[in-house]
């Protein structure tokens, strides 16, 4: 019965994408299938991995985006693909990966702007454009690029110059603490 392939992947069409899952993630995916989108795997799959992002299951994320990877998409459906496998990239500190889908989704940007408007507006949360500064600043410690990078934002009209502003602010806040922290843990070599 365990082994059994749930209705609503079946009617997604991914017998064979379950079928190829780890005990573990077979449980995991059960999981979340009550009121899951099964109208197609693109669907499903986007659907898995938001609600395994917000359980803060990334791995499982990454599962759902790997097999998303594989498929054919049309640009729009692409970048709503990648939102959610950066997250979980990003939840699994696979951070090389998550960097360079966000440089591919802001590649996408462009041919997409007006297909995830909400209302007339950007969503609040962009995968791409956050995680990207994120890793540069977080991981990276590279605040010079995330100030360019900024700057690249404004351009493409995915934050206006008064929202590019206070970011670059508060980097520029976020650089001067972590000096000074540096500086009163210094330590003495004896």
């Amino acid at each position: 019965m365990a082994d059994a392939i749930p209705e609503k992947i079946s009617e997604a069409g991914l017998s064979d994408w379950y079928g190829s899952l780890s005990s573990q993630d077979k449980v995991r995916t059960r999981r979340y299938l009550d009121g899951i989108d099964s109208s197609s795997a693109n669907a499903f799959l986007v659907d898995l991995m938001a609600r395994a992002v917000d359980d803060h299951n990334y791995k499982l994320a990454v599962t759902a985006g790997e097999e998303l990877e594989s498929m054919e998409l049309s640009d729009l459906d692409r970048f709503r693909a990648t939102e959610g496998f950066i997250e979980g990239l990003f939840g699994s500190d696979m951070f090389d990966r998550a960097k360079e889908m966000c440089c591919r989704n802001l590649d996408l940007y462009p041919s997409v702007a007006d297909g995830i408007m909400v209302d007339g507006a950007l969503p609040k949360a962009i995968s791409c454009r956050n995680r990207l500064i994120d890793i540069l600043v977080g991981v990276e410690g590279n605040y010079d690029e995330a100030y360019a990078v900024l700057d690249q934002y404004c351009e493409m009209g995915l934050i206006d110059a008064e929202e590019r502003d206070y970011r670059k602010q508060s980097l520029k806040i976020h650089r001067m603490q972590r000096s000074f922290d540096n500086i009163f843990n210094y330590r003495p070599v004896e």
